[in-house]
């Protein structure tokens, strides 16, 4: 197409000068009586060669190297296009994984607020029980003392007042009396200390 529209100026170029041959005589500068229709005929067909030429070995070039240039730029912009769309894809599923990794930080973020606060009430529950059992194995502790210490009591009250007694019965009474007496307070101290 592009060959025959080259043919067409050539031809349209070629009758222009032979038709007008004043209007290219003028175009060199020359006087009216120095051209000849030779000179004309050999510049036109000079012009001609050069076009022959031009269209028949460059035309092809040309037409090879936009045609390779249109190719590379479509390849080009293919690239591009799958360049985008791969981007667009790979920023699609990294808006995905971080909405995943912010769903999965709030998740072990509430996990550990739970195990966080069953670990203090556990702790709360064991030192209550702690304290109740110190207190009372105080409790104990202090009754047993108590006991210890009331006994420890009676038995010296028990052991002074036989002290006493034995010493006011040997005084007071006669020896029979001061026997029976005396084992019959002895045996009443000893059922008081071993309650």
């Amino acid at each position: 197409m592009l060959k025959r529209s080259l043919y067409k100026v050539y031809l349209a170029g070629i009758g222009a000068a032979t038709l007008v041959p004043s209007a290219a005589h003028a175009a060199e500068g020359g006087s009216e009586s120095g051209g000849s229709w030779l000179t004309l005929g050999f510049f036109a067909l000079n012009f001609a060669a050069f076009l022959f030429v031009a269209i028949y070995f460059a035309l092809p070039l040309a037409r090879s190297f936009f045609t390779s240039r249109a190719d590379s730029i479509r390849a080009s912009l293919d690239s591009a296009r799958n360049a985008l769309d791969e981007a667009q894809t790979l920023a699609r599923d990294a808006e995905a994984r971080t909405a995943a990794l912010d769903a999965e930080l709030a998740r072990i973020k509430a996990e550990f607020e739970t195990e966080t606060n069953y670990q203090i009430a556990r702790i709360r529950e064991i030192a209550q029980a702690t304290a109740a059992r110190l207190k009372r194995d105080a409790q104990m502790s202090a009754g047993a003392m108590t006991e210890t210490a009331q006994r420890r009591v009676r038995e010296r009250l028990a052991a002074a007042a036989a002290a006493l007694a034995r010493d006011l019965i040997a005084r007071n009474f006669s020896g029979d009396d001061q026997g029976r007496l005396l084992d019959g307070f002895m045996e009443k101290l000893g059922q008081d200390a071993r309650r």
